[in-house]
């Protein structure tokens, strides 16, 4: 980084504005910063801090007063805005930053101060010109700090080396170089994986304790499955796990012993269940064909009642067999006349037998008109000719699809017509309005013109108005808070007057009860006068006359009150002073804001301005709009011509189509008249033709569906009359009565076949092999047989499930303890897995945290220890030059007490002894040097760690008068050295002798008023 110009206003000694051109300073690569103690100089570096960082260089905390006064001149004018610009390069980008620290100003108006906000501006220049970056804080100062590169307290560390920071860093213990090296390398990354790592530790043990309390559990399921009581289970958790393995065995030899004996009994239990089954399955057996014999007997007297019915219904199912070959034929018949009159009447539902001369009128015997159609033959030649006048209907509708579908076209045609006719009239239309827009448009591109030239002018004062409205506004509010309390402060001003006059009455009654009291006090004491007591005033143990107590006479107490009462009317009178005092401060306050304006004219002046910024608002959006009007003005000014030569040739066109379309409607319409003879339509006489066709298909479908029903009847009677005859019915009547449905002459048949089958089945269960010799009577006696045998059963059975429950339970036992043993098993294998995969983290998070290991250092102690050797190495290259080879730095892990053994210790080796010092043990002068080399080192390896940052400028604040004029020669030496590598050494220093050494520098002086003056000497 380098640094181009510093600007300063009202900052610390510095009232007047300064600029520091580093430009010139630093041409030599050498400058001083120099004046007397106090001047400012200092500042000079807090300034440079502030500007980057917006901090200042030093540690602030211990100062006094508000962050907002530690850069603002005390010497400036109380108005004057402190702040800092500073231009400097980085990686060859030029920036210029601008910063103001809070402050505090007078108000405006009225006394008191407000506070200002601390702000930024952050710009860069690009192509000749400042481009804005950013005004935010905390935006503008993320910027910085990537474009530097360090942080504050590394750029500090490294560019600006303070007055007496490395003699202390020098000479401080090693925990304080700890905290400064943590501060300028950062070792978050470290202390993350130690963290990491002892986080990991913490989940290990966690994961360790959790096994271990597995186990515990594992082991006491176990116990608690081999059934210990409870003593026995604490004594097999505090085993070993050796030994509570063999304890473990031994309990599980004693379940299997335990359960082989189990068994044994149940296999006895069991052999003497099975006899008892045995002897009751016997008894039952006896005792159910006992049981089954009475049975049967009572079922075979109860079906033999129903005799008679079986023969009736035989009867029937005999008749029904006879008619049931011939119910087809029957069935047939009967469908054969529905269809018939179905199919007569449809015929005479048509057209009321109407048939239109289709065929002669017969008359009968006597003379009258018969049915047309009863003979078979009239119905199918009345059919053929209805179907014949059906087809001429259709083919004369057919010939007229043509004309129907032109005339359907009509209102598209004429609607076509009247969108020609409009489309004329339309382009008639807009070459009209062209022609009239032609001679419009000048005049109104004219009047645009004006109109915009008026309302640029009359919206330019709008931003001030704006202003100015702003102004008016907070002191019409001041103004009327003025008036509002004006009326509050004429009532706080009477209660305060009520209070005052209040206070002196109750003085004023305090002191007369003060008075009546003195005034009575001599019967106060005689009232407190005894026989034989001396009297208080006199002495006397006679009392002859004692003064009366008058009455109403003023108390103590009465005195008391009055007091309390004056005391609290003076606290009433008080606070309502302070509250009248408040209120004429705010008052007054509010006046000053409002300018000593009334409320009335201030609304007159806001009421104009709120008039002025309406209009130049209006006129500023008037002239938005009329712009873009004028120019689309212009714009179709110049088409205009175009469009009119356009239109022309449209209208002419549109004309021409629209009057060949009126010939060919004209010539449509009058074709579908002629065709429509007499009917509404074209398409309403086609529509009549068919449905004529229609009704005569119908018609010619409705005789011929009559011929065949008639054909079908006829036959089906003559088959059944034939069959019924063969199988010796009278009649199809008779006929018809003996048939029954199929589902019913089988569920006859069945009840008839079901009667018998039932009657033979009973029979044999009666006669039955296995009852045969038995005799129902002694049924009593073998059903009291099986009782007994079944009581003998259930006792057997119970004996069973007992010893069949004890063996269960004895080997769920074994085999729950074996369950638990494995489990057991599992955990402690698990346990020891698990602390062969825990061990390495534990292991290291103990090193990292320095609680393990030969030495016992935490990772980021040994990380601060190899950084502070490589500042070491680089400080001791310029400590050799500095001290003509006597003095080096050694980093040595000795200290006083454990808790200074970080590495992080410094001694002194002195090549002219060769014994190791302790810094502290450095003169003035070799302090000196040794602290700026090791300050030098430092920053080397600080800017090395930062990613190879270049800083152009360094500020060295050192005590530059402790070193004899040979040490000096060597300390500029090696600060020439520094600058032939490119770097510009601004020393800091009112030695005498530097300013003969260096010519280029910066003088800070003293002005009268005590407020100093920077001046480039270059």
């Amino acid at each position: 980084m380098r640094l181009h110009t510093l600007e300063l206003q009202a900052i610390g000694p510095y009232a007047t504005p300064q600029r520091i051109d580093f430009g010139a300073l630093t041409a030599s690569g050498l400058f001083l910063l120099e004046g007397p103690t106090g001047a400012g100089k200092t500042t000079i570096l807090d300034a440079i801090t502030f500007a980057l960082y917006g901090e200042r260089s030093r540690d602030d905390r211990n100062e006094d007063g508000p962050h907002a006064d530690r850069l603002h001149s005390h010497f400036a004018a109380p108005g004057l805005e402190p702040s800092v610009t500073l231009e400097m390069s980085l990686r060859g980008i030029r920036y210029r930053v601008r910063r103001t620290p809070e402050y505090q100003r007078p108000k405006r108006r009225g006394a008191g101060f407000v506070t200002e906000s601390a702000q930024v501006h952050l710009e860069r220049l690009e192509a000749g010109g400042w481009t804005s970056l950013s005004a935010n804080k905390a935006e503008a100062g993320e910027a910085l700090r990537d474009a530097i590169g360090l942080t504050q307290a590394q750029f500090t560390q490294v560019m600006l080396l303070r007055q007496g920071e490395f003699a202390k860093f020098l000479r401080s213990s090693g925990d304080d170089r700890q905290k400064l090296l943590t501060a300028l390398f950062g070792t978050q990354l470290y202390d993350r994986i130690t963290d990491e790592l002892g986080s990991r530790r913490t989940d290990a043990t966690r994961a360790r304790e959790a096994a271990q309390r597995q186990i515990a559990a594992a082991a006491a399921a176990a116990a608690e499955a081999a059934g210990l009581d409870e003593a026995a289970r604490d004594e097999l958790l505090a085993l070993c796990r050796g030994d509570r393995a063999a304890r473990l065995a031994e309990v599980t030899a004693q379940v299997a012993a335990a359960s082989a004996a189990s068994r044994t009994e149940l296999a006895g239990a069991a052999a003497r269940l099975a006899r008892a089954q045995a002897a009751v399955e016997r008894t039952l057996h006896d005792a159910a064909l006992l049981r089954r014999l009475a049975d049967a007997l009572a079922r075979l007297a109860g079906h033999e009642a129903g005799r008679a019915e079986h023969d009736a219904r035989a009867a029937r199912l005999e008749a029904a067999r006879r008619a049931d070959p011939v119910r087809p034929l029957l069935d047939a018949l009967a469908e054969a006349e529905e269809l018939l009159a179905e199919a007569r009447a449809a015929v005479a539902g048509r057209a009321g037998l109407d048939l239109g001369g289709l065929v002669p009128a017969a008359r009968d015997d006597d003379g009258a008109e018969a049915d047309p159609l009863a003979g078979l033959a009239d119905t199918v030649a009345a059919g053929r000719a209805a179907s014949a006048r059906a087809d001429a209907a259709e083919r004369t509708a057919a010939a007229l699809q043509y004309l129907v579908g032109q005339e359907a076209g009509l209102a598209g045609r004429e609607a076509e017509l009247a969108h020609l006719n409009a489309a004329v009239a339309l382009a008639v239309g807009r070459v009209e309005r062209l022609e009239a827009a032609r001679h419009e448009l000048p005049a109104q591109i004219a009047e645009l013109d004006e109109r915009l030239t008026g309302a640029r002018v009359a919206a330019g004062g709008l931003a001030d108005a704006e202003i100015q409205l702003d102004a008016v506004m907070v002191r019409l509010a001041a103004a009327a808070r003025a008036e509002d309390l004006a009326g509050r402060l004429g009532e706080l001003a009477a209660a305060a007057s009520a209070a005052v006059d209040l206070h002196q009455q109750l003085v004023d009654a305090h002191q007369q009860a003060m008075q009546e009291r003195l005034d009575n006090m001599a019967a106060e004491l005689a009232c407190q006068l005894t026989a034989d007591c001396a009297c208080p005033v006199c002495g006397s143990t006679g009392h002859p006359a004692p003064a009366p107590m008058r009455d109403g006479a003023v108390l103590e107490q009465d005195v008391a009150r009055a007091a309390e009462a004056r005391d609290a009317a003076a606290l009433a009178r008080e606070q309502a002073q302070e509250l009248q005092a408040e209120l004429a401060g705010e008052i007054a306050d509010c006046q000053a804001t409002a300018g000593g304006d009334t409320v009335a004219e201030l609304d007159a002046e806001l009421a104009a301005l709120v008039e002025r910024v309406t209009a130049a608002q209006e006129a500023a959006q008037e002239a938005a709009v009329l712009e873009p009007a004028l120019a689309d003005r212009q714009a179709e000014r110049d088409q205009l011509g175009e469009e009119l030569t356009a239109a022309v040739a449209e209208s002419a066109a549109a004309r021409k189509e629209a009057g060949a379309a009126q010939d060919r409607l004209d010539q449509l319409a009058a074709e579908v008249a002629a065709e429509a003879a007499g009917f509404g339509s074209v398409s309403a006489r086609q529509e009549a033709l068919r449905q004529a066709a229609a009704a005569d298909r119908v018609l010619a479908q409705a005789l011929g569906d009559l011929a065949a029903a008639r054909t079908a009847a006829d036959g089906a009677r003559r088959r059944a009359a034939r069959e019924l005859s063969e199988r010796g019915f009278a009649g199809i009547d008779a006929a018809r009565a003996a048939v029954l449905a199929p589902g019913d002459l089988a569920a006859l048949a069945g009840e008839v076949t079901t009667w018998t089958s039932e009657l033979a089945a009973r029979q044999a269960a009666v006669a039955a092999d296995e009852l045969a010799g038995l005799d129902a009577v002694g049924l009593p006696a073998a059903e009291a047989a099986a009782a007994a045998a079944g009581s003998a059963l259930a006792a057997a059975q119970d004996a069973d499930r007992d010893a069949r429950g004890a063996s269960r339970a004895l080997a769920e036992q074994a085999a729950r303890l074996r369950q638990r043993l494995a489990e057991l098993d599992r955990e402690q294998d698990a346990a020891d897995r698990l602390a062969a995969q825990t061990e390495p983290v534990i292991r290291l998070a103990g090193l990292a945290k320095g609680t393990e290991g030969q030495r016992k250092i935490a990772l980021t102690t040994y990380v601060l220890r190899l950084w502070f050797e490589q500042v070491v190495q680089a400080a001791n290259a310029r400590l050799a030059a500095m001290s003509s080879g006597r003095y080096e730095l050694r980093r040595t892990d000795e200290g006083e007490t454990r808790r200074q053994r970080t590495g992080l210790t410094l001694a002194v080796i002195d090549r002219h002894t060769g014994a190791e010092r302790s810094p502290k043990s450095l003169s003035g002068g070799e302090t000196f040097y040794t602290s700026l080399a090791l300050a030098l080192g430092l920053a080397d390896v600080v800017k090395a760690e930062a990613g190879g940052v270049e800083l152009d400028t360094l500020f060295i604040d050192e005590g530059f008068g402790s070193l004899d004029p040979q040490t000096l020669d060597q300390v500029m030496t090696v600060i020439d050295d520094l600058r032939d590598r490119g770097r510009a050494v601004g020393i800091v220093s009112h030695v005498t002798d530097l300013k003969d050494r260096v010519y280029e520098r910066l003088e800070v002086r003293r002005l009268r008023d005590g407020s100093s003056a920077a001046t480039v000497v270059a």
